[in-house]
């Protein structure tokens, strides 16, 4: 496995620079190998996007819209091509990260959400004529079986997992960054997000 990165959006690598000063020095450490990514033009998320809002967000309560939000740890290509030109025609690109999907309600300028949860994991990717899909998932399990299937799944990587999954201002940097992201790319009117019981947060809208 290649040196550890964390993949996020440029929108996301925004905030966590700006909240870095109140982070533990291991998350200040991991944020150090951020890269950011463009979702839209990044085939791995695409498809990855994809399968949450699919085979995962349907699993819980619906809402009118269905959001993923995460931050990517590793990416494996088999071969690792050095030309980013390469065309990768693998049949095994594997992807970590600390998934999330979320169920949002349109209620006049806010998305209130209505359900969600975490799927930490590894997703296995292959090639689909011009684009990718999904075609395995790890999970990373619940309970008892939650750090040691943890563990096992990220490997060298577990660490970075775990700064960022166990840090809830990341995680909400993170997620706030995703959803101004998705309002703006879909014309939504939404300027706030709300949890059940908790009091709305302005998106950071551009």
């Amino acid at each position: 496995m290649k040196n550890t990165k964390i993949y996020i959006t440029l929108t996301t690598v925004i905030l966590l620079i700006a909240g870095m000063t109140c982070c533990k020095q291991k998350v200040a450490e991991t944020i150090e190998n951020v890269v950011t990514l463009e979702v839209p033009q990044n085939p791995y998320l695409v498809a990855i996007e994809s399968y949450l809002v699919d085979s995962l967000g349907k699993n819980y309560s619906p809402g009118e819209v269905c959001i993923p939000a995460y931050s990517v740890i590793n990416i494996e290509e088999p071969g690792e091509p050095s030309d980013s030109t390469e065309v990768i025609t693998a049949t095994d690109i594997k992807v970590w990260g600390d998934w999330w999907i979320f169920n949002y309600n349109i209620v006049g300028d806010t998305l209130k959400c209505v359900s969600g949860g975490s799927h930490p994991g590894m997703f296995h990717l292959e090639k689909d004529g011009d684009a990718f899909k999904v075609f395995a998932f790890d999970q990373v399990e619940d309970g008892s079986r939650n750090l040691p299937s943890a563990k096992r799944i990220f490997g060298d990587s577990y660490e970075d997992f775990h700064a960022i999954n166990s840090n809830q201002e990341i995680r909400d940097s993170v997620r706030l960054a995703m959803v101004a992201q998705y309002v703006q790319e879909h014309n939504l009117t939404a300027t706030h997000l709300q949890d059940p019981g908790w009091p709305a947060i302005a998106l950071p809208l551009q």
